[in-house]
């Protein structure tokens, strides 16, 4: 990910001697002439402008100060020697650095004002100077907020009895639909041959014994099968994908440009997106503002259309007696899955209509028209049993 350089300001800190707030760049107090100690913070300037004078920029581009290992001094970076005390600054320590900070600084915060304390005159929170006597200000000297005044809390009765009340009648409901479940429910089992069931009548539970199967005499009926067969051949297909996967042949090719992957670096047909900007302590009484940013790259995205092979159609045919047959399916085209069915029907003595569906073409065959067959059917009226007479 690229970093742009979008500018430099200079910060400010309050001397913990007097509360005086100082320029980023001043190494002593303006007010009492204390020296800035390493553990003293920066803090950002509000309403304070971008730097355009080049020198500033060379100074604040050059990296953190470094603290005089004997006296505490501090001196800018680059220095061979303390600028107080003389002492070798290669055993010195560099300021702290690479803090970052949110860059929208640019509005005085509303209703906040620093009283000067030499003359009294209100000014804004980011003024470092008295705007009426030109004293330095004092951070710590702001116009007194009004108090808060907490609300009492008003719900503090004692909850009712009634929701007790609730409770108790919604625990006699449900004991009242218990009873009446087991009271007038009945539980059974019907088998596949109503071998037997229980059922409540009138209080009292009785034990039915059960229907026995049926034996008929039935005709085969009809004997019917159904084919079908996919029928395979071209078909088209919109699809779409990068231009240099657009596969020859393709026809009505119509592209748009899209983004199709992100860079760290600029390259053809790109274009520069940029994060939101943000400030860096670079330990010398400045910050840097940069931005975090990549370069979205655009390609050209098409749809199109191609033939390519599937299934166009199914083909049926239906028909009756032994032999089953394909249905037709033009020369041009291939044959895919195929599949039928079998159906028999019998017909008993009273009319009564029954249905076969045999799994294969050998059990198909074992049936004809006009045969006739004892079976055994049981109260559902399914045939569990059959004989050919």
């Amino acid at each position: 990910m690229a970093q742009k350089i979008v500018g430099y300001r200079e910060m400010i800190w309050t001397c913990p001697n007097c509360g005086a707030k100082n320029p980023g760049s001043s190494r002593i107090c303006k007010s009492c002439g204390a020296a800035m100690g390493e553990e003293v913070k920066f803090e950002q300037q509000t309403n304070a402008g971008m730097i355009h004078d080049e020198k500033i920029i060379e100074k604040a581009v050059k990296g953190p100060d470094i603290y005089c290992a004997y006296c505490g001094n501090r001196n800018p970076a680059g220095s061979k020697t303390c600028s107080r005390c003389g002492a070798d600054l290669s055993e010195g320590k560099q300021r702290e650095h690479g803090t970052q900070h949110s860059a929208h600084l640019d509005e005085t915060p509303k209703g906040e004002i620093i009283i000067c304390g030499t003359c009294g005159t209100e000014n804004p929170v980011g003024a470092l100077k008295c705007r009426s006597c030109g004293s330095p200000l004092n951070s710590s000297q702001q116009k007194d907020e009004i108090p808060s005044v907490s609300q009492p809390d008003v719900n503090t009765g004692k909850r009712g009895g009634a929701g007790r009340g609730c409770l108790m009648f919604i625990i006699i409901l449900i004991i009242f639909g218990i009873i009446c479940a087991v009271m007038f429910n009945g539980c059974g089992s019907d088998g596949g041959n109503n071998n037997f069931f229980i059922e409540n009548q009138g209080g009292g539970y009785t034990v039915n014994t059960p229907v026995p199967n049926t034996i008929l005499n039935a005709v085969v009926s009809s004997q019917t099968w159904q084919t079908s067969v996919q029928v395979i051949g071209p078909i088209d297909t919109t699809q779409s994908g990068w231009k240099d996967d657009v596969p020859a042949g393709a026809r009505d090719v119509r592209c748009k440009d899209r983004k199709r992957y992100t860079s760290d670096e600029e390259v053809a047909n790109s274009v520069e997106v940029c994060g939101t900007p943000y400030a860096i302590d670079m330990g010398n009484g400045y910050e840097q503002f940069v931005q975090d940013c990549v370069y979205d790259v655009y390609d050209s995205y098409c749809e199109y259309t191609v033939s390519k092979t599937g299934v166009i159609d199914t083909a049926r045919a239906n028909g009756s007696g032994p032999d089953p047959e394909a249905p037709y399916v033009d020369s041009r085209y291939s044959i895919g899955n195929q599949s039928v069915s079998y159906t028999i029907q019998l017909r008993d003595e009273s009319g009564h209509t029954y249905t076969l569906n045999p799994s294969s073409l050998s059990e198909y065959r074992m049936f004809t028209v006009g045969s006739e067959y004892e079976i055994e059917v049981n109260s559902r009226g399914r045939i569990v049993n059959m004989e050919r007479k």
